[in-house]
C-alpha cells in the first residue's frame, strides 16, 4: 500500500504508453493490475486527455498540451531528484554496466528503431539514452567526423553529448570459410546471410551495410537481443557486426572472430535527451558517476575505440 501511494497516476500513463501492457506496467510499478487500470482511467478523465487503448496502442487523444505540460514538470522533478528514466540504445551492445541502476532508473527496453527512441525522448517518456548517433548525422550542424565531447542540438527539443566513436567490425564464427580468404569483396559477403533491420529503423547503417552485400536477412527484432544481432553469426554460416569492445565477450560466448574486411562504418556513442534534461544541473550531478561506470566498460578490450575530446 505504501509503495502504491508513491506511484503517481502520470507514471502509470507513461508506463502504459512505453510498454503497452497493464500487466507489465503494474508489475514494474509494483501495483495491482486493477489499480493500474482504474487509476489511468481516472487520470484521463480528470485532465480530459482521452487516454486509453486505441487500436493496438495506449495513447492520449485530446488535450495534448495539458499532458505535455504535466510531463515536463514531472521530468524536471525526476532529474533534479536524481532518478531520471534511462534507456540503453541497442548500438551499445550487451555490455555490463554494474551499478548504473543505482544512479538512474534503467528502463527494461532497448528499441531497435532509433527514431522511435528519439520520439520517446522528445515526448519526455524517456529522460536520457546512451545510444548511437550515426542515424542522426543529417540532424547535426557538422559532420560526424568533427564531433567533440560537448552538447549539441539534434532538434529544437533534443540535444546530444557525444563522447566515443568506434569502427564497426564484421564478425563470423571461428570456423567460417571467409577467415581463409585473403581478399574479400561484397559479392563474396553476399553469399552468406547477415542480419538486417527495416530500412526506416536505421537507414544510414542499413544503406552502408547493403553497399557491402550485407544486411540481407531480416532479424525480426523490435527490441535488442544479442543472440539475434551479434549472435546471428554463431551458426558458422551467417555474418554479423559488433563493436570492438565486445569482441572478447562475443568470442567467448559464440566463438565469433572479426573478419578481415573494413566496413568503413564508424559509429558514435553519446547521451541523448531533451534539452531540459541535458541542460539541467541535476543531470550534470549524475553525469560524472555515470561516466565512471561507462568508460571502463567500453574501454575494456576496446582496441579501436576513440574517446572524443
Amino acid at each position: 500500500m505504501v509503495r502504491e501511494a508513491l506511484v503517481t497516476d502520470l507514471e502509470i500513463v507513461d508506463y502504459l504508453e512505453l510498454f503497452n501492457s497493464t500487466v507489465q506496467s503494474s508489475q514494474m510499478l509494483c501495483i495491482s493490475q486493477s489499480s493500474c487500470s482504474r487509476r489511468y482511467r481516472s487520470f484521463s478523465q480528470r485532465f480530459g486527455i482521452g487516454f486509453d487503448r486505441i487500436g493496438d496502442r495506449y495513447q492520449a487523444t485530446a488535450n495534448f498540451d495539458v499532458l505535455a505540460g504535466l510531463r515536463q514538470a514531472s521530468q524536471k522533478l525526476r532529474v533534479r531528484q536524481g532518478v531520471p528514466r534511462f534507456c540503453l540504445g541497442w548500438q551499445v551492445g550487451d555490455v555490463a554496466l554494474p551499478g548504473l541502476d543505482t544512479i538512474v532508473s534503467v528502463l527494461p527496453m532497448r528499441p531497435m528503431n532509433t527514431w522511435r527512441l528519439l520520439s520517446l525522448l522528445e515526448q519526455r517518456l524517456v529522460d536520457v539514452a546512451l545510444m548511437g548517433l550515426l542515424e542522426f548525422e543529417r540532424l547535426l550542424a557538422n559532420p560526424l567526423q568533427s564531433l567533440r565531447a560537448r552538447r549539441m542540438a539534434l532538434s529544437p527539443m533534443v540535444m546530444c553529448m557525444p563522447f566515443l566513436s568506434f569502427q564497426l567490425r564484421l564478425l563470423a564464427h571461428a570456423s567460417h570459410p571467409l577467415h581463409r580468404e585473403a581478399v574479400l569483396d561484397p559479392e563474396m559477403l553476399a553469399l552468406y546471410p547477415s542480419p538486417a533491420l527495416p530500412l526506416g529503423m536505421a537507414p544510414s547503417l542499413m544503406g552502408a551495410l547493403q553497399g557491402h552485400g550485407l544486411a540481407s536477412q531480416p532479424c525480426g527484432l523490435s527490441n535488442y537481443e544479442e543472440s539475434g544481432w551479434e549472435g546471428f553469426a554463431r551458426d558458422g554460416v551467417g555474418l554479423s557486426y559488433g563493436a570492438p569492445y565486445r569482441l572478447k565477450d562475443l568470442g567467448c560466448r559464440y566463438e565469433l572472430r572479426p573478419v578481415a574486411f573494413d566496413l568503413g562504418i564508424r559509429e558514435y556513442l553519446g547521451f541523448v535527451g531533451h534539452r531540459d534534461v541535458l541542460g539541467d544541473p541535476g543531470f550534470h550531478a549524475i553525469l560524472a558517476p555515470m561516466m565512471e561506470i561507462v568508460r571502463p566498460a567500453l574501454a575494456h578490450h576496446g582496441v579501436g575505440v576513440h574517446w572524443l575530446s
